[in-house]
């Protein structure tokens, strides 16, 4: 009898950059019951690092982040050729049109207010990385 071929499937991973903890804690468990693997980062700073050694398949963040903003964070990741393809989804409590506009010219797929729609945001974060390969 023939070995049934193995299936492997890769599961995806996203960094979650937020400084307050109970929001980092409420999408860390979300989205690990989602089946994602969830790495955190607690600033702007911590979270380039993070992105910049681990190559996560989508970054959930805030913008007004400690060390370094959201947009700040956003250009440098898209500025580096191993980190551009990350797509990059915004969560805000201040989303005026200026930082809509920003977070779109710093490479942002998306804006989310907070407090933020559960399903909406799952939602788009099954239809960014649907198209993307994964790993």
């Amino acid at each position: 009898m023939p070995a049934a071929a193995a299936t492997a499937t890769v599961t995806p991973t996203i960094l979650i950059i937020e400084d307050f903890s109970d929001t980092r804690e409420l999408l860390s468990v979300l989205l690990r019951r989602q089946g994602y693997a969830v790495i955190e980062a607690e600033d702007g700073l911590e979270g380039l690092l993070k992105a910049t050694g681990m190559y996560p398949d989508l970054i959930i963040m805030d913008l007004s982040l400690p060390e370094m903003d959201g947009v700040e964070v956003a250009r440098r990741i898209h500025e580096q050729v191993k980190l551009s393809h990350i797509p990059i989804i915004v969560l805000s409590a201040y989303l005026t049109q200026e930082v809509l506009v920003d977070a779109r010219a710093a490479g942002c797929v998306a804006t989310f207010p907070k407090p933020f729609d559960t399903y909406e945001l799952l939602a788009q974060i099954s239809n960014t990385l649907a198209d993307r390969p994964i790993g």
